[in-house]
């Protein structure tokens, strides 16, 4: 899983680093999108060097036996020191904000460089390149932490620390979660901690490694737990700190898609006015949407451009044409069209919306032959001015109900027009 999780982690990490790069002079002035984009260069690193691409040859570029290793522990450290130090900005003020970031990135300084000295004072370099090969074919994970006690003080501050890291990233999140309001925002920070926990599980595997080895037993099938953990941990977390920034790009995208959906929808309802008097749209659209296929592509684009325009003039142009239809609508038919409608088990804006359907089918079969009357429209609840919203879910489920009826076989449309006139007066 690793070998594929990894790389296109990096990749994604990379794509936001290398991208926010050219802006690094104003991030720089910003404590929470500096922390933030150091967060991602952290990740990039950890996901590059852990990928076995590079894993494999790092030792031969420095030189060093278990280099990688030291190498991708000391880059999660400050990926560690990163987490904290962004929600430290986010949980206090500036002043005190700036101080346990100084802490925070002191204490990490001065971890790492124990680790590098613990590492390099290792007393058998040799027998810990063979637990390296063990520890990598999973053979014997005894072997593996046996190896060396300088090797395991290193092992033990490194899960400790980032222990100790992922509880106050826990306990920040879940402290802050409590007191924000349903948001992009309060979403990230449950994931953040969520992920921050999957980090747990990770250093509770591999401590219990360590501890294990004393009894000679080993627990290598963990090692994919460990593994997992780690990387859909790490994932998380970049994605709750991050939430609040991207998340709203998606509800947007999101919004629009449903507009456009609505867009298409009423597409019939709307043409059956248009058809009946193309003075309610606003230009020609049947001339600029059809043709030839770039015309198409032209009408599509434009409306895909801004389709929170085109959706509302969709709706103002329904709306115009229910307009003139009013002198066609007749009271008592409406009565006699709720009436049936109830008998059929239509309630609330279901029933208002199958009454008004029907009336608007049936006038649009009647068209100039009909009796001219000035009549109010009756008030049902789509006849109430709302937002927009409000508006496209009640001509929605017009829209739904006409197509319905224009469609039903003959005799079901007999059955629900009780008048000889199809409705008109």
């Amino acid at each position: 899983m690793n070998a594929t999780l990894y790389p296109l982690a990096a990749l994604f990490a990379w794509m936001v680093v290398l991208s926010s790069a050219k802006h690094l002079a104003a991030i720089r002035k910003e404590p929470t999108r500096l922390a933030t984009w150091y967060l991602y260069l952290c990740f990039a690193l950890i996901f590059t060097v852990s990928w076995a691409g590079v894993w494999d040859r790092i030792d031969a570029w420095t030189g060093l036996r278990g280099s990688n290793a030291l190498i991708s522990m000391c880059f999660v450290m400050c990926y560690t020191a990163s987490q904290l130090a962004l929600l430290q900005v986010w949980s206090y003020a500036p002043d005190r904000a700036r101080r346990r970031v100084r802490v925070t990135i002191a204490a990490v300084a001065v971890v790492v460089a124990v680790m590098i000295a613990l590492f390099i004072r290792s007393d058998s370099m040799h027998a810990l390149q063979q637990s390296f090969k063990a520890h990598h074919l999973q053979h014997s994970f005894s072997e593996w932490y046996g190896a060396s006690a300088a090797y395991e003080a290193y092992l033990l501050i490194y899960l400790l620390t980032f222990t100790i890291g992922e509880v106050e990233v826990i306990r920040l999140c879940r402290r802050y979660a409590k007191v924000v309001s349903p948001s992009w925002l309060r979403t990230g920070l449950i994931t953040t901690s969520i992920g921050a926990t999957f980090g747990l599980l990770y250093s509770i595997t591999r401590l219990a490694d360590i501890v294990v080895a004393r009894v000679k037993v080993d627990i290598g099938p963990w090692e994919n737990v460990a593994e997992v953990s780690a990387g859909s941990g790490a994932l998380l977390v970049m994605g709750g700190l991050t939430l609040h920034w991207w998340g709203p790009r998606i509800s947007g995208l999101a919004q629009r898609l449903r507009r456009l959906v609505a867009y298409i929808r009423l597409h019939a309802l709307w043409m059956s006015f248009y058809e009946l008097d193309a003075s309610i749209a606003f230009d020609d659209q049947l001339a600029t949407g059809s043709g030839s296929v770039l015309g198409r592509i032209r009408a599509a684009a434009r409306v895909l451009s801004d389709v929170e325009y085109y959706v509302a003039r969709r709706v103002v142009e329904i709306r115009d044409g229910i307009l003139t239809l009013r002198q066609y609508l007749d009271p008592v038919n409406a009565e006699r069209l709720r009436a049936h409608f109830v008998g059929r088990g239509f309630v609330g804006d279901d029933l208002d919306a199958a009454v008004t359907a029907a009336q608007i089918r049936a006038a649009l079969e009647a068209g100039e032959a009909a009796t001219h009357n000035d009549n109010p429209l009756p008030r049902t609840a789509g006849n109430i001015p709302a937002n927009l919203d409000a508006e496209l879910a009640w001509l929605l489920r017009v829209t739904k109900y006409f197509t319905e009826q224009s469609t039903a076989p003959a005799h079901e449309l007999a059955e629900a027009d009780p008048t000889p006139t199809g409705g008109i007066a």
